[in-house]
Parts: structure tokens; sequence; C-alpha cells
């Protein structure tokens, strides 16, 4: 494998990605002068590899680690992932059914959903993507690494907190709830990739701003906060940069001499 000189993990959503779920033309000069540079950049998100696969393709990152941390891959190629247990995942999803939250479910690259409620709904249409298609037995013969609870009430948080202390719970918009096994985050998917990769002496480097963009600053030797960052993601961090809609990314690069 390629010795590389640094090795930088992305999140996407006000970090990476701009307010039209995009990339600005700056981010993407950044991110072929990193390459240039012989440092890897590597996407660390919530979402899943195949809903992030134009993201990919557009700015030519083949390696992911995605599903807050449950799914790794370098160059293309799967080195990582860990399924909920499927007793678990079928009280789980009983469980919602009797509450009325509806749920996504992802494998690597899919995702589908158990029902729609008006948090879906809300939810997608605001990340201007399609619904996920409705298929209520599909997690019985499908790994499912990662959960996505769609609702807008707080209250049903410390509810299903209560009810499945194998979870780990990330509220990181107001309408859904990521939920992953207990213990596993973006820090444990980064540890397994840089495991793969092999390089122990290589520094390492994260950008994010959300509450389960805290193990990524965790994970990594040099934690960077956007200025947009919640403050518990700024106080783990090691540098804030300006906000992601005024050059946070390129600011934090350029402040670690990596572009």
């Amino acid at each position: 494998m390629q010795k590389y000189q640094a090795i930088v993990f992305f999140d996407l959503d006000n970090t990476l990605l701009n307010e039209q779920h995009g990339v600005d033309p700056e981010v993407l000069t950044a991110i072929r002068t990193l390459k240039h540079n012989q440092v890897l950049p590597v996407i660390a998100t919530g979402r899943s590899a195949g809903v992030v696969s134009d993201i990919m393709k557009l700015t030519e990152i083949n390696s992911i680690v995605a599903l807050n941390g449950q799914y790794v891959a370098l160059n293309g190629k799967q080195v990582y992932s860990q399924s909920v247990p499927m007793p678990l995942l079928k009280r789980f999803i009983t469980f919602s059914d009797e509450h009325g939250i509806a749920l996504s479910l992802y494998d690597a690259y899919h995702e589908w959903a158990t029902g729609v409620n008006a948090a879906m709904k809300n939810g997608y249409e605001f990340l201007n993507m399609p619904l996920p298609p409705v298929d209520k037995q599909r997690f019985e013969s499908n790994p499912v690494y990662m959960i996505l609870a769609l609702t807008e009430n707080s209250n049903d948080d410390a509810l299903i907190k209560a009810k499945f202390p194998e979870f780990d719970f990330y509220r990181n918009a107001k309408f859904a709830i990521d939920i992953v096994l207990k213990g596993v985050s973006k820090q444990t998917g980064i540890q397994q990739a840089l495991k793969a990769i092999g390089q122990t002496d290589v520094p390492t480097f994260g950008f994010g701003d959300g509450p389960n963009d805290i193990s990524l600053m965790n994970a990594v030797d040099h934690g960077v906060s956007m200025g947009n960052g919640v403050p518990a993601t700024k106080a783990a961090a090691e540098f804030i940069s300006t906000d992601f809609r005024k050059h946070g990314i390129v600011n934090g690069l350029k402040h670690f001499d990596l572009i």
C-alpha cells in the first residue's frame, strides 16, 4: 500500500459540504492538492457509502469510514464492517413500530425504511433526498450496520436510550437519531482504517462539527472543528477553523500546512 505523509478524515454535512449539500470548487482544489502532497483524504460520515457515492465520485475520494464507524473501505475495498445482531434488531423494529417511529436501515450501499412518518418526510426533504423504499422484511436477509430513527419528539430520545442500552445514539438533526452498536463510533471506525493502512507514524487529522464528531476528534492527532461546530466538538478539537460557509476546510488545512 502507498506510503502517506498524512491522513485526513472529513465529516460531510456542515463541514466538507456546502449549504446546498455540494462541494465548493475551492474544496475540490484543496483535495487535489492533498493527494498531490501524498496525503490520503478519507470521508468519515454517519451516512452509508451508497448515499455519498456521488460525493465520493465528485471529490475523487475513494476511502470512507461510513455509518458512524460500522463500515470502512479503503481505496474502494472493504476492510471492516459490524452489523447489528438479529435478535436486537428485531426487538428494536417491533418497539419502533409500536411507538410510530419510522426507521431507515442501512447496509453499506443501500437504505430502506420500515415505514414512513412526518419526521421522515420532513428530514429527507431537508436533505434534498428521495424517501427510501419501504421493505419490512429486507433486514432478515441483509446486514444492517446502522439505524436512523425518524422522530422529532425529543421525549423519544430518553425512552429509546432507557429501553436499549445496547446502542449508542447521536441526534445530529431535529428529525432523526443515528443509532449504532454500543462502543461503535467514528473513532472505532478510524482505528480500523488506520490498522488496515498499517502506518503507525503518519500524522492524522480530522474535520467535523457535530456531536458524532467528538469521537472523530479523539481518534486523530489533530482535530479541527468548524467554526459552526457544537460546543462539545469545539472543546475536543485542537484547532477551531472558520465556519464551513467561510472557507473552514481550506483554512483548517492551511493552518496545518497540509495545502
